[in-house]
């Protein structure tokens, strides 16, 4: 039976969350021997975010990591989003659940 990709990262991978110095949220994605794969959050202490909402980094090496996911709903988009760099990044919100 051939898994959809939603169920192979929950299978394989997990999300792993902490806070930075600043008190945002730091997640991260570790492989099922808890190895760490990739960091999707961004800390950037001129941006105010509510305790629950992280700045995604969506491009580069995450790009695919973060469409998997998206499509797990293990986070959601706010609809408000900050520019990195030359990025303009999501802010997004870890589901209660996870």
């Amino acid at each position: 039976m051939k898994m959809t990709i939603a169920e192979q990262l929950s299978f394989k991978r997990k999300l792993h969350i902490n806070r930075y110095s600043n008190g945002q949220l730091s997640v991260n994605i570790h492989g099922s021997s808890g190895e760490p794969i990739a960091e999707l959050s961004i800390m950037n202490d001129s941006v105010e975010l509510g305790t629950n909402e992280f700045i995604l980094k969506e491009y580069s090496e995450n790009e695919h990591l973060v469409q998997e996911c998206y499509e797990s709903d293990l986070f959601t988009s706010t609809d408000r989003f900050v520019l990195i760099g030359a990025h303009l990044c999501p802010i997004c919100q870890i589901r209660s659940e996870v």
